[in-house]
């Protein structure tokens, strides 16, 4: 799945299979909810602009994910519960945050 949204508030919730997704968001308020549940996930988010705020949930398998922010607020979110968790995280600019969990799958999810 690719998905570019230059209008802000990007929600993508998926369960099984083997996940991947690429997101590039140019920000007009920001945001963006990805979560991927059981398999082989990846996940690769860019986002530029003002509001920011990024959310990554991934559990139960293969796990990986990359995250660019540029500007303004920030905020990085980002859970990976079971198998080979792997996470890259850059942020620029202003408010920044970045909380990172990573652990066994019996770990509860945020």
């Amino acid at each position: 799945m690719s998905a570019d949204n230059p209008t802000g508030r990007t929600t993508i919730i998926r369960s099984g299979a083997g996940h991947t997704a690429t997101i590039e968001q140019r920000d007009p308020g920001g945001e963006i909810v990805l979560e991927q549940h059981g398999a082989d996930h990846a996940a690769v988010s860019v986002q530029s602009g003002t509001g920011d705020r990024l959310v990554v949930r991934q559990s139960g398998a293969g796990a990986a994910a990359d995250v660019a922010q540029t500007g303004a607020c920030n905020d990085t979110e980002l859970s990976q519960a079971g198998g080979a968790n792997r996470a890259t995280v850059s942020q620029s600019g202003s408010g920044n945050r970045v909380v990172i969990r990573q652990g066994p799958a019996s770990e509860r999810r945020p």
